[in-house]
């Protein structure tokens, strides 16, 4: 394991489960700390932006696909990555609603995998976090958490 990042960086993370008759829908990363692992289309927010709506600028930078997010699927917590960091995941599900699968440096392998490929990538350690299995899973079971789970809140005054 990893030493603990010395910044005591936790990070926020917003990705989505995209589903079609294929399978789930995972990214490669090219970028060295994540070793060519795959993950779900997901990155950090950023300021003055929603999770939603970070989700869903995520999806079509990595994958060239315009969503729709339909639900909350879970929050994930991983206090200390193997990459040295904590992060805290909110996986939504999504759909498909435009665009076209597009791969680019960063993300050279765009794709659906059935549920045995993704258990594959499991197994051999290609899955960039635990929490990508876990969310395919609630998922499939049906969890469904309403999107106003998360209130989003204007900034609060300044003293006068």
């Amino acid at each position: 394991m990893a030493s603990a990042d010395p910044s005591g960086r936790v990070i926020v993370g917003c990705g989505s489960v995209i589903r079609n008759d294929d399978g789930y829908l995972l990214v490669q990363e090219s970028k060295p700390v994540a070793g060519s692992r795959f993950n779900l289309p997901a990155g950090k927010p950023e300021v003055g932006e929603t999770l939603v709506e970070a989700a869903v600028r995520e999806a079509k930078e990595e994958t060239g696909l315009d969503v729709e997010v339909d639900h909350l699927v879970g929050l994930y917590q991983c206090p200390l990555t193997s990459e040295g960091f904590g992060v805290v995941n909110f996986i939504f599900a999504a759909r498909v609603v435009g665009g076209s699968i597009t791969t680019t440096l960063e993300h050279p392998v765009v794709r659906y995998f059935s549920r045995p490929e993704i258990a594959g990538l499991a197994e051999q350690g290609r899955l960039r976090g635990l929490h990508i299995d876990l969310a395919i899973d609630d998922c499939e079971r049906g969890q469904r958490l309403p999107l106003d789970t998360v209130r989003v809140l204007a900034a609060s005054p300044l003293p006068s």
